[in-house]
């Protein structure tokens, strides 16, 4: 199968992530949600005591350390302030494959459902970005907070009435068309398989980062890391030119793998340069663990900074 079922990414809500958040930036939306925001004041999570200070709200008052201390002190608490995410997918005709597992789209749409999903259930707000076989080439979907948009994006993930002579759009193209409708505070997640890329996407991820946290998630098939030996494959390029390789030589499996490989250390680079997380997720897999394991190395190593 192609493509994604429907149903199943309806099916996904029962694995939902935990309260996982993968973000350092401070949340500046004034609407209340389940994520904690650096504004302080009476809200939902308490945070701290500290000594009183004119203008407190003497209902906040600690009676307990103010008569441990023979000082007045009161409780600070920690508004909650929901949230954008963001989720992109790469459409592409390239991520409808697969050798083991399910096919890339496929994988791909899981993730995307996951993180759809755990959105909705923190209550921050969910936006989509769809690139490749789609309509017009790009489909954004402005955040809301409802399930509808939802729908909308599992709709637009298992559409089978794709045109296979779409043109390819580049993550490039892509990062320049959220760059300039993402709001600031935005949590944008970014899924593809990053197999081909131009110089200029380390800058472009550097601008996207200035107003918003971002986390690669890759989508791999283990035959993008070591092909096996099958005989003659017939490759489609990106602009479809088509050639034939024969993989039951030796020299081109190896030449096939050496430019995955260089291809994924150049992001790899890119992504630690701009203290960005990467997430690898094989077709192979179960996505709902790879990720949630994922995320919570990213936000182990973000919490050491």
């Amino acid at each position: 199968m192609l493509y994604p079922n429907f149903e199943e990414l309806v099916a996904l809500k029962k694995k939902t992530l935990n309260s996982l958040v993968c973000s350092k930036r401070k949340v500046v939306s004034n609407i209340v949600g389940d994520r904690q925001s650096p504004l302080r004041g009476q809200g939902l999570e308490f945070e701290e005591v500290r000594a009183y200070a004119p203008g407190d709200d003497i209902r906040n008052i600690d009676w307990r350390v103010t008569a441990r201390t023979g000082a007045p002190h009161t409780k600070v608490f920690r508004q909650e302030r929901e949230r954008n995410i963001i989720v992109c997918v790469d459409v592409n005709v390239a991520m409808r494959f697969g050798t083991k597992g399910t096919f890339k789209s496929i994988q791909a749409a899981r993730v995307a459902a996951l993180l759809g999903w755990n959105t909705i259930r923190k209550n921050d707000k969910l936006g989509a970005c769809l690139f490749g076989d789609v309509p017009d080439g790009i489909q954004f979907f402005k955040p809301r907070r409802s399930h509808k948009i939802l729908w909308t994006m599992f709709k637009a993930l298992s559409n089978t009435n794709l045109e296979e002579s779409a043109p390819h759009i580049s993550l490039e193209n892509m990062l320049s068309h959220i760059h300039k409708v993402v709001p600031t505070g935005t949590l944008t997640y970014i899924i593809s398989d990053f197999s081909c890329f131009h110089s200029t996407l380390g800058q472009q991820l550097n601008d996207l980062k200035k107003r918003s946290d971002v986390i690669l998630i890759t989508i791999d098939d283990p035959a993008d890391q070591h092909i096996e030996p099958v005989g003659p494959i017939l490759f489609v390029g990106n602009s479809h030119e088509k050639f034939y390789a024969n993989t039951d030589i030796q020299i081109e499996r190896e030449t096939y793998a050496m430019q995955w490989h260089q291809t994924r250390k150049t992001l790899q680079q890119i992504a630690e340069k701009l203290d960005i997380g990467i997430i690898s997720i094989a077709t192979d897999v179960d996505a709902s663990t790879e990720l949630f394991y994922g995320l919570k190395g990213i936000q182990k190593r973000s919490a050491k900074r």
